[in-house]
């Protein structure tokens, strides 16, 4: 005898009552991980359609070129106005400029005016040649030079990647 007198009697009611609590939930437990199936690649459809690459990618690109651009802009407005022309250009490089990995601006925590811009390439040539040379690109230059919009202490900073962490992760 065990502690509950009869043990295998009590191992068999804790199967059975098991087994009936897994019947109830199975159809629940289904319904959920189809929900998470499907709930992830919808979400893997948005990103992409929004201009998201690196979906579930962890693609390397070993030596692959950095570029990033610091500055202050004057007031909120011109920095809200120059995030209207940023993402119309991103919207541009996501659909035409696939030699970009990376495309993105950030706000600092610390000054609502000063920007990151981070921008990441297969390659140097890949911004050089492809991206400084877009129509979009030098659209977004002259409109931001006609209509004013004013940023100063620029600090740019250029870098090769050394493939030994990552940028990319699978979800």
């Amino acid at each position: 005898m065990g502690l509950f007198g009869n043990e295998e009697k009590h191992h068999q009611e804790v199967r059975e009552d098991t087994k009936e609590k897994a019947k109830q939930l199975a159809p629940a437990a289904v319904a959920t991980h189809l929900a998470f199936a499907v709930g992830g690649f919808l979400l893997a459809k948005v990103v992409k359609s929004l201009g998201g690459r690196s979906v579930g990618g962890g693609k390397r690109h070993p030596g692959a070129y950095l570029f990033t651009l610091r500055f202050n802009f004057a007031t909120v407005d011109d920095r809200d106005n120059w995030f209207k022309k940023f993402k119309i250009l991103a919207e541009y490089v996501a659909e035409n400029e696939p030699t970009t990995l990376a495309y993105e601006a950030a706000t600092s925590e610390d000054d609502p005016l000063e920007v990151l811009v981070y921008e990441r390439y297969v390659d140097k040539d890949a911004l050089k040649d492809i991206h400084e040379k877009s129509m979009e690109y030098l659209r977004m230059k002259d409109e931001i030079k006609s209509e004013g919009i004013e940023y100063a202490n620029i600090v740019t900073q250029a870098y090769y990647e050394q493939d030994l962490g990552f940028m990319e992760t699978k979800f």
